[in-house]
C-alpha cells in the first residue's frame, strides 16, 4: 500500500493546459480535518471496514507525502486522498472528481473499454476516433497505454475507486476510466496504445472541445436497447444504465406491448454493464415481472446530522415532505426503517410478462442495478446467469454532496444502509448467481438454455 500511494503522487498530478488555484499546507490541513469530522458526522458506520484509528493513520501519511511538494493542486490532493478514503470499503464516500474533470477542456480516450479478469478489452471506437483507428481492434485486449502495462494501470485506478471490496473497486473502475485517464500527467499530445494481434498505434489525443458532438436522434435511450428474435422466440433486453425514470416508464411500455404483440416467451435482460442509478426503476420494471406485491429492501438506517441537514436546507427542494421529516429528527442518531411492509404492485396480468426470463448479471452490475437481480432472485423471477455483481446486497444507499474548505473537489458521503430483502447483517456480498459462468460468455448460455427450453416444449 505504501508503495502503490507514492506511485499514486508521482503519477497524477496534475492535467495538462488546465489551470488550478493551488491549495496552501494549512488549506490542506483544514480539508483533511473537515474530511474527518464529515465522514464520522454524516455516515451510519464509516469505520465498519476499517478502524477510525487506521483510517485517520493512513490520512496522516498522505498528508505528510503531500506536504512535501512545492504546490498542491485540487488533483494532487484527490490522488493523495482518494486511495485512504476508498479504504472505508463503503461504496459511496469518495471524493468526486467525475464533476471536477467535467468542467475542464478533457482528454478523451480513444476507446470505451471493459474489465475483464484483470484485463482491458475494447468495447467501441469513441466519437472522433474513427478515421483514425481500425474497426478491427474492436473486442480486442489493450496490452500497454503509453509503455505502462495495462494490469498496473488497472490496479492503479482501482486504487481510486470506493467498493466494498477491492475485487468491486476494480471491475467499478471501468465506469471511470476516462476520469482517471485524465490523471495521468505522462500523457501528452499524442498516445501510444499496444493492442493484441495489431501494430502500437500512435493516436494524437482529442480533448472535449474538439470532437464535435453528432446529433443523437432518441438519445434518451441510448443506454436502454431490445432485440427481437420472432424466429427463436427471445427477446434481449439491455440496460446499462438506471437514469432517467420517466423516459424508462415509456420505453417499457413500448417494449412489453411489442413482446406481447410478438408472442415472445423467452426474456433475457442483460445488467452486465450497468453501474446503477435509481432504484425506482427495478421497481417499474419488476411491476412488468411479478405477479404479487414485492419490496426490493428489507430496510434502510439512516444516519441524522448537522452535515445532512446543512446540505438540505441549501436545496432548491428543502421544502419537500421528506427534506423537512429529516430536518426534524435529532442529529447524531440512527433509525431503522422497516421497507419489508412498503410494497408496490405489479401491473395487470395483461401487462406483465409471466414467460421464461434469464437476467445476466457481472462484477460490473453495481448500486440500484444489483438490488433488481437480488430481487429477481428473492421472488424467482427467472435464472440469475453471470458472475457474482459487484454491488454488495448490504451496501450504502444516499449520498450528500459536501464542498470541502478549500477544493473544487467535492466530498460525497453515504448517509443511509440499505438492505436488499432477504439480506441479513452476515450478507456481505454480492447477488451471487444461479449459474456461474464468466460474464462474457453468459448471453451465450442463456440462449443455449432458451433454445433447451423451446425444443422441450415443441
Amino acid at each position: 500500500m505504501r508503495t502503490l500511494l507514492y506511485i499514486l503522487l508521482l503519477f497524477a498530478t496534475t492535467i495538462y493546459g488546465q489551470n488550478f488555484e493551488n491549495i496552501s499546507q494549512l488549506e490542506v490541513k483544514e480539508n483533511i480535518a473537515y474530511m474527518k469530522h464529515v465522514i464520522s458526522d454524516a455516515s451510519v458506520n464509516p469505520y465498519s471496514s476499517i478502524s477510525e484509528k487506521r483510517f485517520h493513520k493512513l490520512l496522516k501519511r498522505a498528508e505528510r507525502r503531500i506536504l512535501k511538494k512545492s504546490t498542491v493542486t485540487p488533483i494532487d490532493f484527490y490522488t493523495a486522498f482518494q486511495p485512504v478514503i476508498a479504504r472505508l470499503r463503503d461504496g459511496h464516500t469518495e471524493l468526486n472528481i467525475s464533476d471536477y474533470i467535467y468542467q475542464t477542456d478533457y482528454k478523451e480516450f480513444p476507446f470505451k473499454v471493459e474489465l475483464q479478469k484483470n484485463s482491458l478489452y475494447i468495447t467501441s471506437i469513441k466519437n472522433g476516433y474513427e478515421q483514425y483507428v481500425p474497426k478491427s481492434v474492436i473486442g480486442k485486449k489493450i496490452r500497454k497505454i503509453d509503455h505502462e502495462d495495462s494490469s498496473k494501470i488497472i490496479k492503479l485506478f482501482g486504487r481510486y475507486t470506493s467498493a466494498e471490496n477491492k475485487r468491486s473497486s476494480m471491475a467499478l473502475s471501468q465506469y471511470y476510466f476516462n476520469d482517471y485517464f485524465n490523471l495521468l500527467p505522462k500523457i501528452g499530445y499524442e498516445l501510444s496504445i499496444d493492442i493484441e494481434d495489431h501494430n502500437e498505434l500512435i493516436i494524437k489525443v482529442l480533448r472535449k472541445s474538439q470532437i464535435k458532438t453528432k446529433q443523437q436522434i432518441a438519445r434518451k435511450f441510448e443506454n436502454l436497447s431490445y432485440t427481437l428474435k420472432e424466429d427463436t422466440n427471445y427477446a434481449v433486453l439491455t440496460l446499462n444504465s438506471f437514469s432517467g425514470l420517466e423516459d424508462f416508464k415509456t420505453f417499457l411500455t413500448d417494449f412489453f406491448s411489442t413482446v406481447k404483440k410478438n408472442n415472445i416467451k423467452n426474456l433475457v435482460i442483460d445488467l452486465r454493464e450497468n453501474g446503477g442509478g435509481n432504484s425506482k426503476f427495478g421497481d417499474e420494471l419488476l411491476s412488468y415481472l411479478i405477479s404479487e406485491p414485492f419490496t426490493q429492501y428489507e430496510k434502510t438506517l439512516t444516519k441524522y446530522s448537522d452535515t445532512q441537514k446543512q446540505y438540505i436546507e441549501s436545496l432548491t427542494d428543502a421544502e419537500n415532505t421528506y427534506w423537512q421529516n429529516i430536518l426534524k429528527k435529532k442529529s447524531g442518531t440512527v433509525e431503522a426503517t422497516d421497507k419489508s411492509k412498503i410494497l408496490i404492485f405489479p401491473k395487470t396480468i395483461d401487462q406483465r410478462f409471466n414467460e421464461n426470463v434469464c437476467i445476466l448479471i457481472s462484477g460490473q452490475t453495481f448500486s440500484s442495478a444489483a438490488d433488481f437481480a437480488n430481487a429477481c432472485k428473492y421472488y424467482k423471477v427467472g435464472a440469475i446467469i453471470g458472475e457474482e455483481t459487484g454491488g454488495f446486497v448490504v451496501s450504502a444507499g444516499e449520498t450528500i454532496e459536501v464542498a470541502l474548505p478549500h477544493s473544487p473537489v467535492k466530498l460525497n458521503v453515504s448517509t443511509t444502509k440499505d438492505y436488499n430483502v432477504g439480506a441479513t447483517e452476515e450478507s456481505l456480498h454480492g447477488v451471487k448467481p444461479h449459474v456461474n459462468v464468466s460474464a462474457p460468455k453468459a448471453m451465450d448460455y442463456a440462449l443455449k438454455r432458451i433454445k433447451k427450453i423451446e425444443v422441450s416444449t415443441n
